[in-house]
């Protein structure tokens, strides 16, 4: 059974997007220790938001591409967004994009 050559390489970022979308939703609800700040998960959510937005550009997955992109602009730890109380939401919402990405493109 043939598949595409790409594929390979799409399924590899959604390990950790499966991983981000659970660290996502813990540190919301500060389920994991106080020792990961919010500039942890500002840095961890930026790089891999990026990565598979790159990931996913280059298999011509543009809506995938366009949401991760996205949310690596939200959580962006360099220049931050002043979201006050919506960076909970925004946690929440870059959690559900990545499981979401997880579960359609596994």
């Amino acid at each position: 059974m043939a598949s595409k050559s790409s594929s390979a390489t799409g399924k590899t970022i959604l390990i950790p997007l499966a991983l981000l979308s659970a660290f996502l939703f813990f540190q919301s609800f500060h389920m994991l220790p106080t020792a990961v700040t919010e500039d942890i998960v500002r840095w961890a959510s930026c790089g891999v938001f990026l990565i598979a937005a790159l990931v996913f550009g280059k298999d011509g997955a543009a809506v995938w591409c366009g949401l991760c992109a996205a949310m690596a602009v939200v959580l962006n730890p360099l220049y931050p967004l002043a979201l006050g109380d919506l960076h909970f939401g925004a946690k929440i919402l870059g959690g559900s994009i990545a499981g979401a990405a997880v579960i359609r493109n596994w």
